[in-house]
């Protein structure tokens, strides 16, 4: 139980940390936020009201964290079968690093950013823009 806790909070503190992420910018009339997620959209760089707000959308959140989660575990199943003393105690000595990384993520990611928790990324077009958007789609590495 110990294991999969670990491990889930380090796919929460990689989906937060947007290491690999998809950037979404939408064409628009209106000066909008920039979508991020990787695979699913889970947040925007900056909301409509200011800049160190934004809104977090709950399903891609969810969705990012179990695509983490099970490549972490798909990794930590090869690690477990590692016989070499001298790699088990340096693989011991990075996940402790990543953990603790983790948790500055998450802890950074609720007390200094304002986040608006939304259901769904889609719930913006409801009532607000009815037609349809052109959305362009980049890759970005260690999103800061």
């Amino acid at each position: 139980m110990k294991k999969y806790i670990i491990c889930f909070v380090i796919a929460l503190g990689l989906t937060l940390a947007k290491i690999i992420t998809f950037k979404y910018v939408c064409e628009t009339d209106e000066n909008w936020p920039e979508f991020y997620g990787f695979p699913f959209v889970q947040s925007t760089n900056t909301s409509w009201v200011f800049s160190m707000s934004g809104e977090l959308y709950f399903i891609g959140l969810i969705g990012n964290t179990l695509f983490w989660l099970l490549i972490i575990l798909f990794i930590n199943h090869f690690y477990s079968k590692i016989k070499l003393s001298w790699l088990i105690q340096i693989g011991k000595i990075f996940s402790g690093f990543i953990v603790l990384a983790s948790l500055v993520i998450i802890i950074s990611e609720l007390f200094i950013f304002d986040w608006r928790l939304k259901f769904n990324h889609n719930d913006f077009k409801l009532n607000y823009y009815q037609k349809d958007l052109k959305c362009e789609r980049t890759l970005q590495f260690f999103k800061i």
